[in-house]
Order: C-alpha cells, then structure tokens, then sequence
C-alpha cells in the first residue's frame, strides 16, 4: 500500500464501518489457510482505522480472541443461515451510526486498501451504493475466473448495467441498508443478499456505481482450489443458483 493509499483511507477511517462474517473449521486445511488471510485482512482494517464488524457462525474461541485482539468488535451470530449472519452483520454496522458502510469477505485482504477510494463518490453525492470492479481476474483460479465472467456477463445482458457482481464487496450510504435488511428470499437466502437487492436499488431509481480497485487473489488460497473438484463444483453452483434468481427477481421487479 503507498503512503496515499494510507493517508486517503485514515482521513476517511472515522467516516466508514467495515462489515463481515466468519466461519472457519480448524481441521480443514482450506479453512484453515482462509483463517489465516482473515486475520490480515482483519489487522490491515483496523491499522487504517477501520471499525470493523464480525459476525461469527461458529468459529473456534481462540481465533474469534485473535480477531478481538487485533481491534475487531465480534459478535456470535444469532439466527442460522449465511443471510442472517450477513443481515446481522449489516445491523451491527449500521448500529455504529457511521455514515457509510463497506461489506467484504474477511479473505478480500487486497481489497480493504482501497476500501476509502470506494467511499468518496458516495460521500461526494455522486453515488448511493458502489460496486467494485476487479481490473483482472488472472490471478483467481481458472475455474473461479469463468465462472465470474459469465455471471458478470450474464448480469450485464440482463439488466444492461456493466458492473462486476461477483467480485463481493460493496460499499453503500448508511441509509440504504434496509435493502439488504429486509431481504430474505425464496432463492436460498445466501449469496443472493449482495445481489438481488441491487435489482430493488435499480428499480428505485438510486445512484449505482462502479470503482476500480487493483485487487489480487491471495497466492496461497488460488493454488489451493486450483485443482480441487470440491470448489469447482461449488463455482458451478453458485453460477446456476444465482443467475436463475437473479433472472426470476428481475422479471418480477419489472413486472410490478
């Protein structure tokens, strides 16, 4: 990160709230390795003065002390289900009356540098919500990398709006979140709360935005699922779950 990059994000620091949620089995190497690069995303956040939010699913105690000690503020999750651990997230974040708020997954380590350059338009008035776009994909496993091109693509065809949607982060003013709160859906309630709710924001008429960010892929995590059956599969079927929701949602949003 260069001194701008830092001294940018720290002007900002008190005006952004970073939000995530964890869950990490410490007898699978995967998630073990995930863990790891959880906890330099998490201490990279809170070195730029980030506060950050962490709704745990079930995580062993001595990690959830590791992301404490770090300066995370961590909450085990209330209600079952990867929605509601995002949803209760996004209310903790929302609760710390910040005027922006930044979801990510804690493995999106690259990302948090560019965290406040995602803020500025929105704190300009010139967006309601950004949605980061990666400048490449080359460095995520080749699977992964096809996967995410024809869903953005498939979104583009879509809606007609060319933004990078599965790339997870987005950034929002505060006053959005009741889109993402009120959402729980028919379509598996899991990835789709980042997505779905973007069709709402669109049909409302709001400020959408893209910002490019510099992100890298973790070396480690891509060698990892490169030639692993188990995440390709689920690649696959995350691209069949979401793209026949996010079809389904559009026609009926545009049909009322």
């Amino acid at each position: 990160m260069t001194l701008k990059n830092v001294s940018q994000s720290r002007s900002l620091s008190d005006k952004i709230v970073i939000a995530t949620s964890t869950l990490y089995n410490p007898d699978l190497e995967s998630d073990i390795l995930r863990s790891e690069i959880a906890k330099n995303t998490i201490r990279q956040s809170t070195s730029l003065g980030y506060e950050t939010i962490i709704v745990d699913c079930g995580s062993h105690d001595k990690l959830l002390k590791e992301f404490e000690r770090y300066g995370a503020k961590v909450s085990n999750q209330k209600e079952k289900g990867m929605g509601n651990a995002k949803r209760q997230a996004i209310q903790e974040a929302l609760d710390t009356k910040k005027e922006i708020i930044t979801w990510t997954e804690p493995e999106k380590q690259s990302f948090i540098k560019d965290v406040s350059k995602t803020a500025e338009p929105i704190l300009e008035n010139r967006a309601d919500i950004v949605i980061p776009k990666r400048k490449s994909l080359k460095s995520y496993p080749v699977a992964q990398q096809y996967a995410e091109h024809f869903g953005n693509l498939f979104w583009k065809t879509l809606t007609g709006h060319d933004f990078d949607m599965w790339f997870g982060p987005r950034t929002w003013k505060r006053e959005l979140s009741d889109y993402f709160l009120n959402y729980k859906s028919e379509y598996g309630d899991k990835w789709d709360i980042f997505f779905l709710p973007i069709i709402d924001m669109m049909v409302d008429k709001k400020k959408l935005l893209s910002v490019e960010v510099n992100y890298t892929h973790p070396k480690k995590q891509t060698r990892l699922e490169e030639h692993s059956l188990e995440f390709c599969k689920k690649r696959i079927y995350q691209l069949d779950n979401l793209t026949k929701a996010i079809e389904d949602y559009w026609d009926k949003r545009h049909k009322t």
